[in-house]
Formats: C-alpha cells, sequence, structure tokens
C-alpha cells in the first residue's frame, strides 16, 4: 500500500446529483444518476487519480474489478451517512478478490480467506486503520519479502513517526496477506529477479531499471507497486525521490 492522492472537488456528475436532489441524496440515488454514468465517471476520475491501481493492495484496476470504497464505512452508526457522497471519503478499489475471473490474482477459492482490501475491512471502523491517502510518499511504511508476505518497516515507521503497530493493523485489517495477494506479490517479485538480476552490479543499468519498474507510464503504474519498490530498494527510493514525484 503506497500513498495515492485525494479526489480535488467533487467530479461534475457528482456535484450535478446534488443540486438536483437536494433533500434526497443518497449512495444508491448518485448510482442511478443520468443512467449510471456519473458513478462511471467519478470511477474513472478516481482510476485515473491512482495511476490504475487499487489503493489497498495495488492490483491493476479494470473494468470488471474496481469499485468505489468508502473509506468511513457507510455503515459507521456516526459519520456513515453524512460522509457517503462526501468526494473526501471516496477512493477506487478493487472487488477484494470477490470478482470471478481466471487471473489468480484477482480472485482464489476459498473466497472468504482470499477477500481483502474494501471486502475484508466491511463496515468496521477502527481507529489504528490507516487511510492510505494519510501515508507519506517517503518512506514507504510497507515492504515485500521475497517471499510476497507484506509488513510494516519498523525502521521507516519510526522515522516517520508512526506506529508500525498501526500499520501492522491496516495490513490485517485489509487482509493484505491473503494467500492470493501473497502469491501474486511472489510472482512479481519472481518476474523483477529474472529480468533484471543479471547487471545488478551496474549502477546505470539498475538505475534505469528501478525507472521503468516505478515510474508511471502513459499515466499508469505496474501493478504491485510496493513490490517493486522493496525489490529495487535504496536505489529505488532515490528515484522515487526524484522530482516531480508523478508516481504519488
Amino acid at each position: 500500500m503506497k500513498r495515492i492522492r485525494r479526489l480535488p472537488d467533487r467530479t461534475p456528475g457528482l456535484e450535478d446529483y446534488l443540486n438536483v436532489e437536494t433533500q434526497r441524496a443518497s449512495w444508491d440515488g448518485f448510482r442511478s444518476h443520468d443512467g449510471g454514468r456519473a458513478y462511471r465517471s467519478l470511477v474513472d476520475e478516481l482510476t485515473e487519480l491512482q495511476h490504475g491501481l487499487c489503493g489497498y493492495c495495488e492490483t491493476g484496476l479494470t473494468e470488471r474489478d474496481r469499485q468505489i470504497e468508502h473509506v468511513v464505512p457507510q455503515s459507521d452508526p456516526v459519520q456513515g451517512a453524512s460522509r457517503a457522497l462526501d468526494f473526501r471519503n471516496l477512493m477506487a478499489c478493487c472487488k477484494g478478490g470477490t470478482a470471478r475471473s481466471r487471473d489468480t490474482d484477482r480472485y482464489l477459492p476459498p473466497v472468504n480467506r482470499n477477500r481483502s482490501c474494501g471486502e475484508a475491512k466491511g463496515g468496521r471502523v477502527n481507529g489504528e486503520f490507516i487511510d492510505p491517502r494519510n501515508l507519506p510518499s517517503l518512506p514507504a511504511l510497507m515492504r515485500v519479502r521475497d517471499d510476497g508476505s507484506i509488513e510494516a518497516d519498523a525502521e521507516a515507521c519510526a522515522s516517520a513517526g508512526v506506529s508500525a503497530d498501526r500499520v501492522t493493523r491496516t495490513i490485517e485489517v485489509l487482509n493484505l496477506n491473503a494467500g492470493r495477494l501473497r502469491i501474486a506479490r511472489e510472482k512479481r517479485w519472481r518476474a523483477l529477479n529474472d529480468e533484471w538480476r543479471e547487471g545488478g552490479e551496474d549502477p546505470e543499468r539498475i538505475d534505469k531499471a528501478a525507472r521503468d519498474e516505478l515510474l508511471p507510464t502513459n499515466g499508469r503504474l505496474r501493478k504491485f507497486f510496493t513490490t517493486s519498490r522493496s525489490y529495487f530498494g535504496a536505489i529505488g527510493e532515490q528515484v522515487l525521490a526524484q522530482h516531480p514525484r508523478t508516481w504519488v
């Protein structure tokens, strides 16, 4: 999980819906507004803002595997209703392993054990959960190991003044170590190793490799960004620290 940007304002479709339904506005009403076009436009804008990645697990978002995530769930008895249509509470997320697909990155039985992201978080409100939009861009507070498991980076958390236990709890709430995701990240690590391990002693080559793998191409990032970031280590962090930081 990496830092992502917040939606800067209401999309035109959301603004139009709220102007029309000033008293009766609801999330379900917005979903059907203008034949669903307003909702699809919102998903498109969030997807673009997040460089095509799920805001939690970093898999690539597709037409069949994406949805709007309410960071504060609609079921929250305190804020849920009031923030259902708050653009500051919205991000784009995959369907958390529930969208049937032959792609095992997206769907792997048993589904209940492999649910992740918003589907795993559900309606729970947890004060220790970290909104990815509140993460620092640098340093990375999570790291991926070569077996595909993701964990808090205690040293980075300490330097950022963030509790490593809180990062660990966020990983647990989102079930980011579900078998489906761990296997997918391990495959990504192996692919990177197969591609770049030869010539790894050449600083220019490894710098180019980090740029190719970590920086956006046509506005999109490669899936499982934090896996690639962990693979390239310090060199990757040097690349990401340079301005402009188009990957955030």
